[in-house]
């Protein structure tokens, strides 16, 4: 079978006119009386959302500028845009075929889309302005979020790559030793990864705290093993009613993430009970710590460890067992990860000691620290093995409980993980005074040594975010406390989100994101000042408190 870079590299290769200079037609748009375009008659769908499915945007790197939300295909923007572009034949049933034979073409070496400009008001992460751009089309587009802005330019900038890559190089030997102590994690099976003073080349011991060391002390140090790559959060419903105020996380499904991994095998008949079963040469798994339950209907299977034995998965019996990977082959195994229901039932208001949680923009250090904790101490995952069934039982604590239904039973509502009420998120957002308190559950993490061995998940795992790594990111909020304010005021969002920016509802009457730092986690927490040359005394605007700043002021803020 082949593979979907094979498939596409074959479509490529088939296709009519694959890289061949072509001038299409166009017309003339300021004319009301102007022929009908491809577009406005068919269209290639099944071929463009063939391609559009092998494609992804994964391997194209000018997409992966931003891990931009909602990313849509660019094969799909492509073949829309020629297809808007291009006069309609006089047999409307060749529109989609003249659309799709062009497809591959050279569409800028004859110029003619040239003339054409195409305005993307709402451009988002940029699709439209590349594709447009690969055709040879003048694009304009426009955007009130200021990140998609950003991402756009730098994806449409001239650049020189080696510059590029030397800038790169000077940012992470600046940056890296500054956030390591944030994101350096355990691997699977209790990988560990090593601290090294470069002064001395001493390799330090288990009992180092990178979380000790100072900015100063930190360019000092190196790392290297596991680390963080992604962290998965969760935003709470805060509950209003009387006498309750318990946090549930808002998730429509336990579900949050599935994969599936391809594992060498061979058939191997049992020598004590005559059970048959596949022997793997590795264990098939995206988050290898986890408890694992395997789904009615798995095909028995035992993973064969380093001296060459099985465990049947019939009697039990231990068995050595010839690698017969000639007579076997490769096989795909479903796999999904699950976040466990005593995690999705939530937390209370407040600590044991009547303290409130944080977990909102606008609250304290001390406030979120409590509450990251309190989360950390209840997460547990559970991956699943097989086609994913309605019920599973966790092995650890025995639980049985539904794989598709989570915390939100209708759009927009959840159910309250201690009253049992149905409640509006908006509402009871809009009633608690800020934006909903949220809290990582997860990572996804590297691991660099399980890379190199050859393990099936590729180095790349999944682990729930424990009370250890939630120390990391406790101190990451304190020392942004600390510096926001002095040493990096100039690097982060402190203006007003504009009415009409794709953000949701937002302001005093939706979810309180009335600012672009509201909409980061609790690290861009605290009191705003309103930032005005000349004047010591400021007005918050999200407490209405007046603060005294005495951080070097900047200018054009409002």
């Amino acid at each position: 079978m082949a593979t979907k870079k094979e498939q596409l590299a074959q479509a490529v290769a088939e296709a009519v006119g694959a890289g061949k200079p072509v001038a299409l037609e166009t017309v003339d748009f300021n004319d009301p009386n102007r022929p009908k375009t491809c577009l406005e008659v068919d269209f290639p769908v099944l071929p463009v959302n063939q391609v559009a499915i092998i494609e992804g945007n994964a391997g194209k790197p000018i997409y992966q500028m931003s891990k931009w939300w909602a990313r849509r295909r660019s094969s799909v923007f492509r073949s829309m845009l020629i297809a808007a572009a291009t006069k309609a034949p006089e047999d409307p049933s060749q529109a989609a075929k003249r659309v799709w034979d062009n497809y591959y073409a050279n569409h800028q070496k004859k110029g003619a889309f040239k003339h054409l400009k195409v305005a993307d008001i709402f451009m988002g992460g940029g699709t439209t302005v590349v594709e447009g751009s690969r055709l040879g089309m003048q694009m304009f587009g426009n955007d009130l979020n200021p990140v998609a802005w950003f991402v756009v330019k730098q994806e449409m900038a001239d650049v020189d790559l080696d510059e590029v890559k030397r800038l790169l190089a000077a940012i992470e030997a600046e940056v890296k030793p500054q956030i390591m102590p944030f994101y350096y994690c355990d691997g699977p099976n209790g990988e560990k990864g090593k601290w090294t003073h470069l002064p001395t080349r001493r390799v330090e011991g288990p009992d180092f705290d990178p979380l000790a060391l100072t900015p100063d002390q930190r360019r000092e140090y190196c790392y290297e093993g596991p680390e963080i790559i992604y962290t998965f959060w969760a935003k709470h419903g805060p509950c209003q009613m009387t006498g309750c105020g318990h946090r549930t996380p808002i998730m429509t499904s336990p579900v949050m993430a599935v994969k599936t991994l391809t594992v060498k095998y061979w058939e191997h008949t049992c020598e004590q009970c005559g059970g048959k079963f596949h022997v793997e040469n590795k264990a098939a798994r995206m988050a290898p710590d986890v408890p694992l339950y395997v789904a009615p209907g798995e095909h028995p299977y035992s993973v064969v460890d380093s001296t060459g034995k099985v465990i049947c998965p019939h009697c039990g019996s231990l068995l050595s067992v010839s690698h017969s990977l000639a007579s076997g082959g490769r096989k795909p195994v479903n796999l999904t990860l699950l976040v466990h229901p005593q995690w999705l039932t939530g937390s209370p208001k407040n600590d044991t000691n009547g303290l409130t949680f944080g977990g909102s923009a606008q609250d304290d250090v001390e406030a979120t620290a409590r509450w990251s904790r309190e989360r950390a101490g209840k997460i547990r995952l559970l991956e699943v093995r097989g086609v994913l069934p309605d019920e599973v039982t966790c092995p650890e604590t025995r639980i049985t409980f539904k794989t598709r239904i989570g915390t939100v039973p209708k759009r927009s509502h959840y159910v309250c993980g201690a009253c049992g009420t149905v409640q509006d998120v908006l509402t009871t957002v809009k009633t608690s005074g800020k934006t909903g308190p949220i809290a990582a559950y997860a990572i996804q993490g590297y691991a660099p040594q399980a890379a190199t061995c050859g393990e099936t998940y590729n180095g790349r795992f999944f682990a729930p975010l424990g009370e250890e790594i939630s120390l990391q990111y406790d101190a990451a909020v304190a020392e942004w406390d600390s510096r926001k304010n002095t040493d990096l005021l100039p690097y982060w969002p402190r203006n007003a989100i504009q009415i009409g920016a794709e953000i949701g509802p937002h302001d005093v009457n939706g979810h309180h994101f009335t600012h672009w730092w509201t909409l980061f986690n609790p690290c861009l927490s605290g009191c705003l000042p309103i930032i005005r040359m000349g004047e010591p005394t400021h007005r918050c605007r999200a407490c209405h408190k007046w603060v005294t700043m005495h951080a070097p002021q900047v200018p054009g803020l409002n």
